[in-house]
């Protein structure tokens, strides 16, 4: 007799046989097709393509080698509006290595002008140095006998020197009537170079200027000052790498210091000219050291020069130490009044009584100070200056009005020809 299937019995089958691992696995590899597919629709829509991606980087790196043009180096590859300058003499000398090569200098500093190209290849035109804007000629390294010998209207040769017109003249009269533009630390250069640069409260640059005006109402001091100078115990620090200057400023330390032994005082010089050590590698340590200890910085400039004020100066502004400044500017360019002591107007006995009369003094000494609610001191070389020149290439007016510097031996150095007979003689002598 047949047997009898309940139709409950077949449907507990049916079920099993779809529950099996078999079953499981296929449901499962559906699963995750249509998973990929969903997040792959999804990512077509919100993001771009792989292939979008490398476009664009490709665009980029394009774009990139462009302006730098240091791979190609074809001109015929460069953009057609940028201004050339050919640094006719050494890359490797000062303000020149900061410039860099091609457009680096400007892009890297984020200068608002960037469209000047960098070179020390004369044969960048094939050999055509007429088609540069701008030849630049390092007043340190330059030679009388090799000077370009074509030269186009259009062009602009500037002189350019960040030491000082003392320890290089120019002594060569084929250099008068020579340059069309100066950029120099000189204040009265067409493109001024300075070692500081001033901003106001606001961040805007306000100085150095030959005309400078100053906020004549400072009468806040920085609340957190007199934390930090409490413990000062030492009176004038001295950083130095050079002895021996024609300006005799070793000399007058060695006079100073006489003149505050009777008060109890000294002077502690760091480098090769004192006992003292303070290498470049540490500067920052002998920094803190300088803020913490010492009451007043020397800032002694190594020539007697028009508006040859250095970075020497920052040393002092930028550490909570009153400056004692020895040189050939008008400080009043440089600094507010009543913020240092210019020891070229005091004996060396009326300033030692002065520094004596400040440390016996603290809200006295504190005055000096004052400047600091209003103004800040940076250091402009590597990077306002560099965006200087290109922004100078820029301007119409610069580049457009005709002119040149007929007498300009005298005008970097009214007393060119003594310097130069020093020199002279000096050479003939070694």
């Amino acid at each position: 007799m047949p047997r009898f299937t309940s139709p409950v019995t077949s449907f507990h089958t049916i079920l099993k046989q779809f529950f099996t691992i078999r079953f499981l696995i296929v449901i499962s590899c559906i699963s995750f097709i249509f998973s990929v597919l969903w997040i792959e629709s999804i990512k077509r829509k919100y993001l771009p393509s792989t292939n979008e991606i490398i476009v664009q980087e490709a665009i980029e790196n394009v774009a990139r080698d462009i302006r730098y043009f240091d791979v190609y180096r074809k001109v015929e590859n460069l953009p057609k509006h940028l201004k050339y300058i050919l640094l006719w003499t050494s890359k490797d000398f000062s303000p020149f290595y900061l410039f860099g090569s091609g457009q680096r200098g400007f892009l890297n500093n984020n200068c608002s002008v960037i469209n000047c190209y960098v070179t020390d290849d004369r044969n960048l035109f094939n050999g055509d140095i007429t088609k540069f804007d701008a030849i630049a000629f390092n007043g340190r390294n330059m030679k009388y006998y090799d000077l370009p010998t074509k030269r186009a209207p259009h062009q602009k040769y500037i002189y350019v020197n960040m030491e000082s017109n003392d320890n290089y003249p120019v002594c060569n009269a084929k250099f008068d009537n020579f340059f069309n533009l100066t950029s120099t630390y000189r204040l009265d250069s067409d493109i001024p170079l300075p070692y500081i640069l001033i901003k106001n409260s606001n961040g805007d640059i306000v100085g150095p200027k030959i005309d400078m005006e100053w906020d004549e109402d400072m009468t806040d001091v920085d609340e957190e000052l007199p934390y930090r100078i409490h413990n000062k115990s030492k009176a004038v620090a001295w950083f130095v790498s050079h002895c021996t200057n024609k300006n005799g400023r070793y000399t007058f330390v060695k006079n100073l210091r006489r003149a505050l032994n009777p008060y109890g005082l000294d002077i502690d010089i760091y480098g090769s000219c004192g006992h003292l050590q303070c290498p470049i590698e540490r500067k920052s340590e002998c920094d803190i050291i300088l803020e913490r200890d010492y009451y007043f910085y020397l800032s002694l400039e190594n020539s007697f020069d028009k508006d040859y004020v250095t970075e020497k100066l920052l040393t002092a502004l930028q550490h909570d130490v009153v400056p004692i400044v020895y040189g050939g500017a008008n400080y009043s360019r440089f600094l507010p009044p009543g913020s240092y002591l210019d020891a070229r107007q005091y004996s060396v006995q009326r300033l030692a009584a002065t520094i004596a009369q400040l440390i016996n003094s603290p809200k006295l000494y504190r005055s000096y100070f004052r400047w600091k609610y209003h103004y800040t001191y940076h250091d402009p070389q590597a990077v306002e200056n560099v965006c200087a020149m290109c922004a100078a290439l820029n301007n119409k007016f610069i580049m457009q009005t005709p002119k040149v510097y007929r007498d300009f031996r005298t005008w970097w150095n009214p007393d060119y020809a003594e310097r130069c007979h020093f020199w002279a003689v000096l050479a003939s002598s070694i």
